[in-house]
């Protein structure tokens, strides 16, 4: 069985961090998630981070974060007033933060920085009216019937 799901979006909260009792560091955040079919559809994934992943995250990750995540899918199962409930989320195996795109107003970047963030140049779109040459009646003999 595989158990990958991958998602990129942003963090609705700062992250919460605890200590289990056997004293493994933790954190939990939200990561709000656009469907891309849909751009009013959003979800709302719960996501895990352990130890030394944790610390990272309780130092660097605040509210409005883009982060993408790669992790695999957690159910927790309880029983409430009588009732069976469950919830689902993500223990994240690698988190990066992902590039918005904006460029950074920030005069410590160099020109190759700079000139490494503007966009390719176009490719060229002349075609040359030239037209191939034809093949002569003798080329065509030569090819052996299949």
């Amino acid at each position: 069985m595989i158990n990958v799901v991958a998602l990129a979006g942003n963090t609705v909260a700062d992250p919460t961090v605890r200590s289990t009792n056997s004293g493994k560091k933790v954190s939990t955040f939200r990561l709000a998630v656009n469907n891309p079919l849909n751009d009013k559809e959003v979800l709302f994934i719960d996501v895990d981070t352990w130890e030394k992943q944790a610390e990272f995250v309780e130092k660097h990750v605040k509210k409005g974060s883009l982060l993408s995540v790669v992790g695999r899918l957690k159910q927790d199962l309880w029983e409430k007033d009588g009732q069976k409930r469950s919830s689902i989320s993500v223990v994240a195996e690698k988190l990066n933060f992902v590039n918005s795109g904006k460029k950074k107003n920030d005069s410590s970047e160099s020109a190759d920085e700079e000139e490494a963030q503007q966009p390719a140049p176009k490719a060229s779109t002349k075609s040359f009216s030239k037209p191939a040459p034809k093949k002569a009646a003798s080329d065509e003999d030569d090819e052996i019937p299949i």
